[in-house]
């Protein structure tokens, strides 16, 4: 080779160093196309491996979502199945409503036509008419109209995504709670085959599937919130128990807040009466109406004793929560306090005419006391829109 051709040869080299090469033109994936363009780059001082890091974290950032979102599917439903349609109603707005209707209906025809009522409730057993069954089915009324609202209430915190909060998780327990009590009451004062029984066939029948209702709809609030979804580890009676304990242990820690304080003592003041109403009820009846006669009226007692045990104290204590967070004037704090002051001054209502006309017994005056509490403490608070 001569001097001329070696110079020619190393001229060429030199030139296939400075021109940079036209990528190759690639069919694989997309993502495999972009990480060879960006090494392709990476050729290029500075610029090119700032490139690759950019590209390289968007890669893993892609990943790391799809398996956040893979990951959260299967801790909400473990075996990959899509949810249907009653899957989704359970514990949704909708179904609140649904209950707030419900509840709201059952309610009216106790409260306008007692003894038509009790015909339907009772049948044969009803008659004659007593003299409580007026007073003592519009009670019950109250403790229909008082679900509702505490439905209304978990309504309003579903649709601000608040059911998770532990206020409202009590308030699906106690809809549970009196749920299962009631049904208790009603299959052991009931026999479907009708003889013998206090509670007619048909009104068995119906308010065992109003009671369903109420199961499905809080249950699936309560089990779509917790960390294990509809696991009767977490809905089942030992949780409640646990959350009941916890609530009572801080029931004295008021934070200095007359209002909470006041929401404490109707709270104590009301699992009393309930229980009392439950357990002795023939007791309790002659200790405020003066009068315990009919099996009907005693089964109408204990029931609006179950409400008085379990909803409506875990209406005044989340209120009593929401005046320690000062929260009274969110819609979901105002719907409880509707209710308790629906329930207050409707025993006023019903009560006080009893009084005055020389009826009742020795401790009548003290429920309108109590009554008359709840009223004044929930209706202040709406009218200041829960302001201290």
């Amino acid at each position: 080779m001569t001097t001329q051709e070696l110079r020619c040869n190393v001229v060429a080299s030199n030139i296939k160093q400075t021109v940079p090469q036209a990528p190759r033109v690639s069919f694989a994936a997309p993502r495999q196309v972009a990480v060879f363009q960006s090494r392709s780059v990476a050729n290029t001082p500075g610029r090119g491996s700032r490139l690759v890091v950019t590209h390289a974290r968007n890669i893993n950032q892609e990943r790391g979502t799809k398996n956040a979102v893979k990951s959260s599917k299967q801790s909400r439903n473990p075996k990959g199945d899509r949810n249907g349609p009653i899957d989704e109603a359970a514990g949704s707005a909708n179904s609140y409503l649904f209950l707030a209707a419900l509840n709201a209906a059952a309610a009216l025809p106790l409260a306008v036509a007692p003894h038509t009522v009790a015909d339907f409730l009772f049948g044969s057993a009803a008659l004659p008419h007593d003299l409580l069954h007026e007073p003592l089915l519009r009670i019950l009324a109250l403790a229909f109209a008082g679900a509702s609202t505490a439905a209304a209430s978990l309504n309003l915190a579903a649709k601000r995504g608040q059911l998770g909060d532990s206020s409202f998780q009590r308030l699906n327990i106690a809809l549970l709670a009196a749920s299962a009590l009631n049904t208790v009451l009603f299959i052991s004062n009931a026999s479907t085959a009708g003889e013998g029984s206090v509670v007619s066939f048909s009104a068995f029948w119906v308010t065992l599937l109003a009671l369903g209702g109420t199961v499905f709809t809080a249950w699936g609030g309560y089990g779509k919130n917790s960390e294990t979804g509809l696991s009767l580890k977490r809905v089942g009676p030992l949780p409640a128990v646990k959350k009941y304990q916890d609530d009572l242990a801080d029931l004295p820690d008021n934070s200095g807040s007359l209002q909470a304080t006041l929401y404490s003592v109707l709270t104590v003041a009301l699992v009393a009466s309930g229980a009392l109403y439950l357990l002795q009820p023939h007791e309790t009846l002659e200790a405020f109406f003066a009068n315990s006669k009919g099996e009907e009226c005693i089964f109408t007692w204990r029931a609006i004793g179950g409400g008085l045990v379990t909803l409506l104290p875990a209406m005044t204590y989340t209120l009593r929560e929401g005046a320690k967070r000062g929260k009274l004037g969110e819609a979901p704090y105002k719907a409880l306090n509707i209710g308790v002051l629906g329930a207050g001054s409707g025993h006023l209502a019903i009560l006080t005419p009893i009084l005055l006309s020389g009826g009742g017994g020795p401790f009548l005056p003290a429920l309108l006391g109590l009554w008359g509490l709840g009223t004044a403490v929930s209706g202040s608070n709406l009218l200041k829109n829960g302001n201290a």
